[in-house]
């Protein structure tokens, strides 16, 4: 990287307002006073991404040894995210809640609010720097701040490296790829920020909804309203329509294995529910699933529309949980199932994953009630 120096990186990073100007040159007097030459050496990738968390535009996360996880991960989450977001984003209690196999929850608070993230630990002295990708978003500043944290993509990477996130606006983040070659791991997919705190009674269904649109797109949220709003008088007239008069239309689990009959005398295999995803019957048919499903578990309906998946344009049943332990029924896949296998109680049988997220996150709570009130014995 030819014309690279920390010198240069400095008055970019300077000029394109990441950080301040006595922040910049604090950091190149201490590079001065440790060794001056280094100012004007060129750097390569791996100098420049390793310089980036010195003038506090990122966060590293250690892939090495760190010694106690638990202990790692308050550090980085109290002290340099904190620091780096400029105390926009204040993180506090950091507590590792221990799962079976190594499955363990991470549990913190962000500017006051209740964080769960799900960690993988087979080891006490490693982070589990996949889980912390997949989830940093939830320390981004979100409202009105349009900076969130950038995973650099190192081109080459070696045994244990650090992976370094750049808290940055996309702007800013297109102007350090252009400039200095960084790559960042999904920088043109555009998710929406982080909207302000639910004000509903927490853990109730209306707060679970708000929470889910705080990440909505206003598109997404205008469907899932008319989804919402037509409920009853959609199903009414699929009922009249479809059902026959002995249909036992209770919302009981009960009731979906009459169902499938339905289902399967019409389709045979997932391709032909698929091509008749808007057809009245199916339209009808996700609606009762999805409302039985709630009615009989703790769950709500969401909708999505930020990537091109089988996930995404779709009514789905999501679990009352937080998202570290959600689980996600779409009804449409169900009726798929159910018309490819054949298997009689398979509509009945998706119940079970939002009670066991639901059972899941109870577990979780007892364990942090359990390791908050031994800290607070010793």
């Amino acid at each position: 990287m030819a014309g690279t120096t920390v010198r240069t990186v400095a008055d970019r990073l300077t000029s394109l307002g990441m950080v301040t100007d006595e922040k910049a040159a604090a950091v190149l007097a201490g590079i001065a006073e440790w060794n001056a030459e280094h100012l004007d050496e060129d750097l390569d990738e791996r100098g420049l991404i390793s310089w980036l968390p010195e003038f506090g535009v990122a966060v590293s996360v250690h892939g090495d040894d760190v010694d106690f996880v638990e202990d790692y991960y308050s550090y980085m989450l109290e002290e340099e995210v904190t620091a780096v977001t400029g105390g926009a984003v204040v993180v506090s209690d950091v507590t590792l809640v221990r799962g079976e196999s190594g499955s363990d929850k991470l549990h913190f608070r962000r500017n006051g609010e209740s964080v769960w993230w799900h960690m993988e630990h087979l080891s006490e002295d490693y982070v589990d720097q996949g889980a912390v990708a997949e989830q940093i978003s939830d320390v981004d500043p979100g409202g009105d701040d349009p900076r969130t944290f950038h995973l650099v993509e190192r081109s080459k990477r070696v045994g244990c490296d650090d992976d370094v996130y750049v808290l940055a606006t996309p702007e800013q983040a297109r102007t350090l790829r252009d400039e200095f070659g960084l790559d960042f791991h999904s920088l043109d997919r555009r998710y929406p920020l982080r909207g302000a705190a639910p004000t509903a009674e927490p853990e109730t269904v209306e707060w679970y909804m708000q929470q889910d649109r705080r990440t909505m797109t206003e598109p997404a949220k205008a469907f899932l309203d008319r989804w919402l709003s037509e409920m009853d008088s959609a199903l009414t007239a699929w009922r009249g329509r479809f059902l026959p008069g002995d249909f036992p239309f209770d919302f009981s689990l009960g009731s979906l294995a009459a169902l499938e009959p339905l289902v399967t005398s019409r389709f045979a295999s997932r391709a032909e529910v698929k091509a008749a995803a808007d057809d009245p019957f199916v339209v009808g048919a996700v609606r009762y699933i999805g409302e039985t499903l709630i009615r009989n578990a703790p769950g709500h309906w969401y909708y999505r529309d930020v990537i091109d998946s089988m996930y995404d344009r779709v009514p789905t049943v999501r679990s009352n949980t937080p998202s570290a332990f959600w689980a996600s029924v779409i009804p449409l896949h169900e009726l798929s199932h159910l018309a490819a296998d054949r298997e009689p109680g398979t509509l009945a049988k998706s119940i079970e994953q939002l009670r066991d997220a639901a059972e899941a996150y109870a577990d979780a709570q007892r364990g942090l009630a359990e390791a908050l009130e031994a800290e607070t014995e010793d």
